[in-house]
């Protein structure tokens, strides 16, 4: 006959477990394509990998056209920003803190950051230069698709 400790160990072994068989599932989970998108009425029509970086760390200021570029982040602690980071810069978001604080000193600041895809969304509408991420499903008919990342 167990004992009242032995069984609430077994209880809580158990417990560990489907805790730590939920967590592998979810960290299994594919995460969605990633979608680089600009507003309506933005004059970006295309955009590469390798300008993406440019424009992310800030080494391509000006679109083409002479206009200034607005790249947009999500918020540092966002899974889809660190996938992004990883995806098309090479970099996790930590080892992209050294990076901007060594670009502060030459006066050069980091992609705004907003807070939310709705966010987002509001301003692709409203800045034609701006170029954003997002994760595929949070696109809506507000933005145009230029590229898909991740698939």
């Amino acid at each position: 006959m167990r004992t009242t400790a032995s069984r609430l160990a077994v209880l809580f072994a158990a417990q560990v477990l489907l805790a730590a068989q939920a967590l592998s599932a979810e960290r299994d989970a594919p995460s969605p394509a990633i979608a680089v998108i600009v507003g309506h009425t933005s004059f970006v029509t295309d955009v590469s990998k390798d300008q993406l970086r440019e424009l992310y760390l800030r080494r391509q200021r000006l679109w083409p056209n002479g206009a200034r570029a607005i790249p947009i982040n999500l918020p540092p602690d966002s899974h889809v920003r660190e996938r992004f980071a990883r995806l098309v810069l090479g970099r996790s978001s930590e080892d992209l803190i050294a990076y901007w604080n060594a670009r502060y000193f030459e006066g050069v600041t980091p992609p705004v950051v907003l807070p939310s895809a709705s966010a987002v969304r509001a301003y692709l509408a409203a800045e034609p230069a701006a170029i954003a991420y997002l994760p595929v499903p949070d696109v809506d008919a507000s933005c145009r698709v230029l590229l898909v990342l991740g698939e």
